[in-house]
């Protein structure tokens, strides 16, 4: 039998027919316990990155959203539910209406109170969530994506409130608690991530928090100010803003993404979602930075991610 050879960046392959054992020495320096996932093993070296933290003890229900290494997310927790007021702590729970008329500070401090790791949900991951949404045919009223448009939530004004979600055994079998509407309304509140798994009122219901404040410009950086709501479809948008916060494809409120308001002060908070009255403005893409971090009202709200 022919002497044992180990594989080096030099001879990296075997002739045909030779099954001798072989070693891996050198064909790659970065394959190292530090550069491999967490449970999986190559070449008998097994991975000790860890992709996401550790699943939530406190806060009530949570969704673990896959990273999208394109916005630079690894996969991370999501609170399933807008947070609710229980006892004064942040919870995702079907029952009962958001917690609302708090400030992006307070939003922000609450999370945190949660313990380490956690906090109020930022950009990166928000567009995370929204593009993992966008890339889903479920969500698109056509059944495939891009296809008509996409579940817009509670946003007609009808009622003129917030809305419990469902709290019957199976929590997501009624998407539609509390409109009054049935398939294939876009008011449906309930929208599936890659994973399989069901996110509560990302579009419409309260207007959300994130962990982000702006500063107007134009250019890398900055956030245009146009004054009023636009489409995203706007060619001041294209340089930064929405590939920053805004769909991957040629999406407008038409496609009931939702439209961009826009920074008009240096350390203004941004809003997305679109509360219950948000009507063509609203989506997963709805985008505020009208108010500053220190503004409340009864349409805002937040989530907690860990």
């Amino acid at each position: 039998m022919p002497a044992r050879r180990a594989l080096t960046p030099v001879n990296d392959t075997v002739s045909a027919g030779y099954y001798s054992t072989t070693t891996l020495s050198a064909v790659d320096a970065d394959l190292a316990v530090g550069n491999i996932k967490s449970g999986v093993t190559i070449f008998g070296k097994a991975g000790t990155v860890e992709t996401a933290p550790p699943a939530p003890s406190v806060g009530g229900a949570w969704l673990l959203v896959p990273g999208d290494s394109a916005l630079g997310t690894r996969d991370f927790w999501v609170q399933k539910y807008e947070a609710k007021n229980v006892s004064s702590v942040p919870t995702s729970e079907p029952a009962g209406t958001p917690w609302v008329s708090i400030t992006q500070i307070e939003a922000k401090l609450r999370c945190e109170a949660l313990g380490p790791g956690y906090h109020l949900l930022t950009m990166p991951e928000a567009l995370t969530i929204s593009r993992n949404i966008e890339n889903n045919a479920w969500n698109w009223t056509g059944g495939s994506v891009g296809s008509g448009g996409l579940w817009r939530g509670h946003t007609d004004n009808s009622p003129a409130n917030s809305l419990a979600a469902d709290v019957t055994g199976d929590p997501d079998d009624d998407p539609y608690v509390g409109t009054g509407n049935t398939t294939p309304s876009i008011e449906r509140r309930v929208h599936q991530l890659s994973s399989g798994q069901y996110l509560w009122d990302r579009s419409g219901n309260v207007k959300e928090w994130t962990d982000m404040t702006c500063t107007p410009g134009t250019g890398a950086g900055y956030w245009y100010d146009p004054g009023s709501f636009i489409e995203w479809s706007d060619g001041n948008l294209s340089d930064y803003e929405k590939v920053r916060a805004g769909p991957a494809g040629a999406y407008t409120s038409t496609h009931n993404a939702g439209r961009y308001f826009g920074c008009p002060a240096t350390g203004n908070a941004v809003l997305q979602s679109g509360s219950w009255s948000g009507t063509v403005y609203a989506g997963v893409f709805n985008f505020s930075a009208n108010d500053n971090p220190s503004a409340w009202d009864i349409r805002i709200g937040f989530r907690c991610a860990r």
